[in-house]
């Protein structure tokens, strides 16, 4: 390492204790993604954290879901960078109360601890070391955070932003968690959401039941052939994960209806199982019933990219400085990533190791979320001299 690489890796370790805090503090937001005022507290507590290393924050205000934020620092050249974290969770208001932040050793437990505000925690420590430390890209590269609350669920109000400050970015940076065995991102499924309502008719299953029109009939035909739609070999699946339906045991079902999730690798493979859900939906088996089918990719496919590669294989120099060797893989979950990446060169997983995302076996390693941010740092300092490189393999 040189003496700034140095510099960068001795400013983030030194305070430590405060980049743990910091991820304490966020924990403590009990910011579930209909939590708003309690995602409102933990925008708040981003925006003033960022606004003191000299970043201008603009609030994007959000009927149903916290506040999104657009950080910006401006830079004297002409390179831009992306950088990209949430702050919603998937837990329901009370789970902090119930299992707040703690350190059991080298493990830090809470709702949301890595999934991802331990990524926004190394996002701030390594642009507070660029800025402590004085490396040269913090004043010549425009930087743009956007921090949102509503990725759990497939960022319906803030995909269009993202691919916005995409478009405008030579290379994007995502906090996501980096998989269990550390590796980071490049390449993730698509995501759909997608939901079944079909309409029968009601009628007394016992004295009339040919009056009737059973829609869970219809609508269990249809789930067998939804999850048919699965290709295990090129990794598409379709998963019904709710089915709701019927009044009572001796009424024919009037209604029901069942969500589902889409997963594929490519927008091919995308496209392909849209049309057959389209078939499935307009096929009728019960007479007299009607399907209506709604929603759609929430995440476009991210497939590997060339451009990916190369832009971690700068990653991996930073690692090896010091003295990590770090891997990537695809992986089945979408992220923010998967908008950003259709605009922009990108890797994704930048956020410390952990597991159990989703459940009340999350935790993080602290010691990664310190060897995250040193990464990130480094990475980030040497961006700025190669960066024309993306924009050749674009053209």
């Amino acid at each position: 390492m040189n003496d700034l690489e140095r510099a960068l890796a001795t400013h983030i370790r030194q305070r430590q204790a405060d980049w743990v805090d910091l991820l304490r503090q966020l924990v403590g937001c009990d910011s579930g993604t209909y939590n708003k005022d309690e995602a409102d507290r933990a925008g708040r507590l981003l925006a003033e954290t960022v606004s003191t290393l000299g970043f201008a924050v603009e609030r994007m205000p959000q009927a149903q879901f916290g506040d999104h934020l657009v950080a910006r620092k401006p830079g004297r050249g002409d390179k831009r960078l992306l950088l990209l974290g949430h702050f919603d969770t998937v837990f329901p208001r009370g789970t902090v109360a119930q299992r707040p932040f703690a350190v059991d050793g080298d493990r830090a437990t809470g709702p949301g601890v890595l999934d991802m505000k331990g990524g926004l925690t190394v996002l701030v420590a390594a642009l507070s070391a660029l800025r402590e430390v004085g490396a040269p890209v913090w004043d010549d590269v425009a930087l743009t955070a956007v921090f949102n609350s509503d990725e759990e669920l497939g960022s319906p109000t803030s995909a269009a932003l993202i691919a916005a400050e995409a478009r405008q970015a030579d290379s994007v940076c995502v906090a996501e968690p980096a998989r269990p065995g550390g590796e980071y991102v490049l390449a993730r499924k698509g995501t759909g959401l997608l939901k079944l309502a079909v309409h029968g008719r009601a009628a007394h299953s016992g004295s009339q039941p040919e009056l009737g029109r059973s829609a869970i009939d219809e609508l269990t035909r249809k789930i067998v052939l939804l999850h048919d739609i699965s290709d295990r070999s090129v990794g598409t699946t379709v998963n019904v994960g709710v089915i709701r339906g019927g009044e009572r045991p001796n009424i024919v079902a009037p209604y029901a209806e069942c969500e589902f999730d889409l997963r594929a690798h490519t927008p091919e493979e995308a496209e392909r199982a849209l049309r057959r859900i389209e078939e499935i939906a307009a096929h009728q088996f019960v007479p007299d019933t009607r399907t209506e089918l709604s929603g759609g990719m929430r995440f476009p496919p991210l497939p590997l990219q060339r451009r990916n590669q190369v832009l971690f294989g700068w990653v991996q120099e930073a690692g090896r400085k010091l003295g990590i060797e770090l891997a990537y893989t695809t992986t089945g979950g979408s992220s923010d990533g998967n908008t950003a990446g259709q605009h922009a060169p990108v890797v994704d997983g930048m956020g410390p190791v952990g597991n159990g995302a989703h459940s009340d076996r999350e935790f993080v390693l602290l010691a990664t979320l310190i060897q995250r941010a040193q990464v990130l740092a480094l990475f980030l300092a040497a961006w700025s001299q190669r960066a024309d490189q993306l924009t050749a393999l674009a053209e």
